[in-house]
């Protein structure tokens, strides 16, 4: 079983930081697993980079720690050690590996060839968070930098673990599926993780034709590390509710199956979900279609359209309960002045 040592409370992310160690062998039945519950599993580094970590496990050294996550949604901050290596336990086999999927694997192959001491200890840093959006964040900071794996591909694999999309309303394809026949009531895989990476981001410029995507992939990770995003209280699973609610019609239901569309709401409604929340299907269906005659009057020679969507949809819902008493006209002039 995996003990506690210490316990901390991460003022950033508003989670509880635990130390702990177990054993090898409990490692292998336990903790090696879960690499294996990820839709996405992080790309395996060639063995060879791995060979002295091999050699020294055979003559039994103590690795580094271990990072895993819990998520869990009651208040941790009295509970007791004792309390808390219980809930450890007791759910271990729902934790995610934050960092250490390299040393686990590692660790499995000297196992499986009958070299490995499993009584020897490992050591584990333990984060139990309530928000899913800050446990990614956590994940980013401990990972980015590492080639193998971007944070678009940390955002895709954990969201697929962290979210269920189809509890929160919404139904999703992969991009195969969607070659072959995509469901008109289903989004694209690829545009709600683009939509989350713009909501942790706080930023609609995510893509870029002009920056290769090694760096466009390194600026995401800035901007999310950067963001206010862990001192908000709104969550990502409570926009896709709203798209869930609003998308029941068939005409906002391809409103935000548009990218641009899906991705400055993402961004704009972190201003104003209370606001969205108390709107009306009718009234916000109302406000959309305002929305696109003021759109529809935007020169489209001298403006990128993506982007514009983007930015336009984003000020929208940054400032929703402004606009949605405006009139086509209105909006109209109120984007003509922004930059």
């Amino acid at each position: 079983m995996i003990k506690l040592n210490t316990k901390n409370e991460d003022g950033v992310i508003n989670g509880i930081f635990l130390t702990g160690n177990t054993s090898y062998g409990y490692s292998i039945q336990n903790i090696y697993p879960l690499i294996n519950r990820l839709h996405i599993q992080r790309k395996i580094q060639n063995e060879k980079f791995y060979k002295r970590l091999e050699t020294d496990l055979t003559k039994g050294c103590i690795m580094p720690p271990l990072t895993l996550a819990l998520v869990d949604d009651k208040n941790l901050s009295n509970a007791s050690l004792k309390e808390l290596e219980s809930l450890v336990n007791k759910n271990i086999r729902s934790a995610f590996v934050l960092d250490g999927i390299q040393r686990l694997n590692t660790l499995k192959r000297v196992y499986d060839r009958g070299n490995l001491d499993i009584d020897l200890p490992i050591f584990l840093n333990i984060i139990i968070c309530h928000s899913k959006d800050n446990l990614l964040y956590r994940m980013i900071t401990l990972n980015n930098g590492q080639k193998p794996m971007t944070a678009r591909h940390q955002i895709e694999m954990l969201a697929a673990n962290i979210y269920d999309f189809k509890k929160l309303g919404i139904n999703i394809v992969t991009e195969k599926e969607s070659a072959q026949k995509r469901p008109r009531d289903a989004f694209k895989k690829s545009d709600i993780i683009s939509a989350y990476i713009a909501f942790l981001s706080g930023s609609t410029n995510i893509e870029s034709a002009k920056i290769i995507e090694s760096k466009m992939d390194e600026l995401i990770a800035r901007q999310i590390i950067e963001s206010k995003n862990t001192s908000s209280d709104i969550e990502f699973g409570d926009v896709i509710k709203e798209i869930a609610r609003f998308t029941r019609i068939e005409y906002l239901m391809k409103w935000f199956k548009n990218l641009n569309n899906l991705i400055g709401f993402a961004v704009g409604v972190k201003d104003s979900l209370r606001e969205v929340k108390s709107c009306d299907t009718e009234s916000f269906l109302n406000t959309i279609k305002t929305f696109e005659k003021a759109f529809s009057d935007l020169d489209v020679s001298k403006i990128k359209l993506s982007r514009e969507r983007r930015k336009l949809t984003e000020e929208l819902f940054s400032d929703f309960i402004t606009f949605q008493v405006m009139d086509s006209d209105d909006m109209l002039l109120r984007f003509n002045e922004l930059d």
